[in-house]
Protein backbone atom coordinates (compact mmCIF):
# COMPACT_ATOMS: atom_id res chain seq x y z
CA UNK A 1 0.00 0.00 0.00
CA UNK A 2 2.61 2.23 0.80
CA UNK A 3 4.58 1.64 -2.48
CA UNK A 4 1.56 2.48 -4.24
CA UNK A 5 0.85 5.52 -2.28
CA UNK A 6 4.99 6.99 -3.26
CA UNK A 7 4.51 5.94 -6.28
CA UNK A 8 1.73 7.94 -7.37
CA UNK A 9 3.34 10.84 -5.22
CA UNK A 10 6.27 10.15 -7.64
CA UNK A 11 4.20 10.28 -10.93
CA UNK A 12 2.05 12.63 -10.00
CA UNK A 13 4.25 15.30 -8.11
CA UNK A 14 6.63 16.90 -11.06
CA UNK A 15 3.11 17.58 -13.08
CA UNK A 16 1.63 19.58 -10.16
CA UNK A 17 4.39 21.55 -9.80
CA UNK A 18 4.68 22.52 -13.15
CA UNK A 19 1.27 23.62 -13.63
CA UNK A 20 1.99 25.68 -10.92
CA UNK A 21 4.93 27.00 -11.99
CA UNK A 22 3.10 27.77 -15.11
CA UNK A 23 0.40 30.10 -13.29
CA UNK A 24 2.93 31.61 -11.58
CA UNK A 25 5.35 32.35 -14.40
CA UNK A 26 1.83 33.81 -16.22
CA UNK A 27 1.11 36.02 -13.50
CA UNK A 28 4.77 37.38 -13.43
CA UNK A 29 4.41 38.39 -17.15
CA UNK A 30 1.21 39.80 -16.86
CA UNK A 31 2.00 42.06 -13.56
CA UNK A 32 4.99 43.03 -15.69
CA UNK A 33 3.62 44.04 -19.08
CA UNK A 34 -0.17 44.59 -18.48
CA UNK A 35 -1.27 48.35 -19.31
CA UNK A 36 2.07 49.81 -20.78
CA UNK A 37 2.09 52.98 -22.86
CA UNK A 38 5.34 53.48 -23.90
CA UNK A 39 6.36 56.94 -26.25
CA UNK A 40 8.98 56.84 -28.83
CA UNK A 41 9.64 58.38 -32.53
CA UNK A 42 8.95 56.95 -35.72
CA UNK A 43 10.43 58.19 -38.84
CA UNK A 44 10.71 61.74 -37.12
CA UNK A 45 6.69 61.59 -35.61
CA UNK A 46 5.49 61.03 -32.27
CA UNK A 47 4.35 57.53 -31.78
CA UNK A 48 2.76 56.00 -28.73
CA UNK A 49 2.04 51.84 -28.48
CA UNK A 50 -0.92 50.93 -25.43
CA UNK A 51 -0.49 47.43 -24.44
CA UNK A 52 -3.14 46.60 -22.01
CA UNK A 53 -4.21 43.54 -20.46
CA UNK A 54 -2.77 40.37 -21.13
CA UNK A 55 -4.19 36.67 -20.71
CA UNK A 56 -3.50 33.72 -21.27
CA UNK A 57 -5.34 29.96 -22.17
CA UNK A 58 -3.70 26.77 -22.72
CA UNK A 59 -0.19 28.15 -23.86
CA UNK A 60 -1.73 31.22 -26.05
CA UNK A 61 -1.02 34.60 -25.08
CA UNK A 62 -3.22 37.44 -26.44
CA UNK A 63 -3.08 41.28 -25.23
CA UNK A 64 -4.89 44.08 -27.19
CA UNK A 65 -2.56 46.87 -28.64
CA UNK A 66 -3.45 50.10 -29.65
CA UNK A 67 -0.48 51.84 -31.81
CA UNK A 68 -0.58 55.82 -32.45
CA UNK A 69 1.38 56.99 -35.33
CA UNK A 70 1.09 60.52 -35.52
CA UNK A 71 -2.78 61.50 -35.84
CA UNK A 72 -3.60 57.62 -36.80
CA UNK A 73 -4.15 55.00 -34.58
CA UNK A 74 -3.98 50.94 -35.65
CA UNK A 75 -6.15 49.14 -33.32
CA UNK A 76 -5.37 44.86 -32.85
CA UNK A 77 -5.25 41.89 -30.57
CA UNK A 78 -2.43 39.59 -30.90
CA UNK A 79 -2.07 36.10 -30.01
CA UNK A 80 1.00 34.10 -29.67
CA UNK A 81 1.24 30.42 -29.77
CA UNK A 82 3.67 29.49 -27.43
CA UNK A 83 4.96 25.83 -28.78
CA UNK A 84 4.75 27.49 -32.32
CA UNK A 85 7.74 29.95 -31.40
CA UNK A 86 11.17 29.17 -32.49
CA UNK A 87 13.07 31.67 -31.02
CA UNK A 88 12.71 34.89 -27.94
CA UNK A 89 15.43 37.52 -27.91
CA UNK A 90 15.33 40.60 -26.10
CA UNK A 91 17.23 43.69 -27.74
CA UNK A 92 17.42 47.88 -27.88
CA UNK A 93 15.79 48.75 -31.02
CA UNK A 94 17.07 52.39 -32.90
CA UNK A 95 14.32 53.81 -31.55
CA UNK A 96 16.07 53.31 -27.67
CA UNK A 97 13.59 51.29 -25.66
CA UNK A 98 13.74 47.15 -25.38
CA UNK A 99 11.96 44.74 -26.66
CA UNK A 100 11.05 41.16 -26.67
CA UNK A 101 11.08 39.88 -29.82
CA UNK A 102 8.99 36.14 -30.48
CA UNK A 103 10.23 34.79 -33.93
CA UNK A 104 7.80 31.56 -35.79
CA UNK A 105 9.01 29.92 -38.66
CA UNK A 106 4.98 28.53 -38.76
CA UNK A 107 1.67 30.70 -38.40
CA UNK A 108 2.00 30.77 -34.50
CA UNK A 109 1.73 34.72 -34.47
CA UNK A 110 -1.98 36.16 -35.29
CA UNK A 111 -2.63 40.10 -35.40
CA UNK A 112 -6.49 39.93 -35.29
CA UNK A 113 -7.87 43.19 -36.66
CA UNK A 114 -11.75 44.50 -35.16
CA UNK A 115 -13.21 43.99 -38.40
CA UNK A 116 -12.18 40.26 -38.65
CA UNK A 117 -9.09 40.30 -40.36
CA UNK A 118 -6.39 37.75 -39.56
CA UNK A 119 -2.68 38.17 -40.69
CA UNK A 120 0.36 35.94 -39.74
CA UNK A 121 3.63 36.99 -38.77
CA UNK A 122 6.88 35.82 -38.66
CA UNK A 123 7.91 37.82 -35.58
CA UNK A 124 6.40 39.91 -33.04
CA UNK A 125 7.84 42.43 -30.67
CA UNK A 126 6.79 43.33 -27.18
CA UNK A 127 7.99 46.80 -26.10
CA UNK A 128 9.72 47.21 -22.50
CA UNK A 129 9.84 50.22 -20.27
CA UNK A 130 13.14 49.19 -19.13
CA UNK A 131 15.78 46.29 -19.72
CA UNK A 132 14.15 43.56 -18.00
CA UNK A 133 16.01 39.54 -18.00
CA UNK A 134 13.10 38.62 -16.02
CA UNK A 135 10.62 39.00 -18.15
CA UNK A 136 12.71 37.42 -20.83
CA UNK A 137 13.51 33.97 -18.95
CA UNK A 138 9.49 33.90 -17.80
CA UNK A 139 8.40 34.13 -21.46
CA UNK A 140 11.78 31.40 -21.68
CA UNK A 141 10.84 28.87 -18.77
CA UNK A 142 7.18 29.18 -20.26
CA UNK A 143 8.04 28.47 -23.57
CA UNK A 144 9.87 25.09 -22.38
CA UNK A 145 6.55 24.04 -20.32
CA UNK A 146 3.97 24.53 -23.20
CA UNK A 147 6.62 22.73 -25.03
CA UNK A 148 6.80 20.15 -22.94
CA UNK A 149 2.50 19.95 -23.00
CA UNK A 150 2.39 19.97 -26.87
Amino acid sequence: MMKRFLLYMFLTLPCISQAQSKAVLEKQIKNTLSYQHIKYKSFGKDSQINIYQIEFNDCTMSYPIFKKNGNKTERFTVRIFFPGISKITMTKNKEGYYVITFTTKGKSIIKEYPDGKLIHVKTQLIPLETENWKTLHYFEKLNQICLSRK
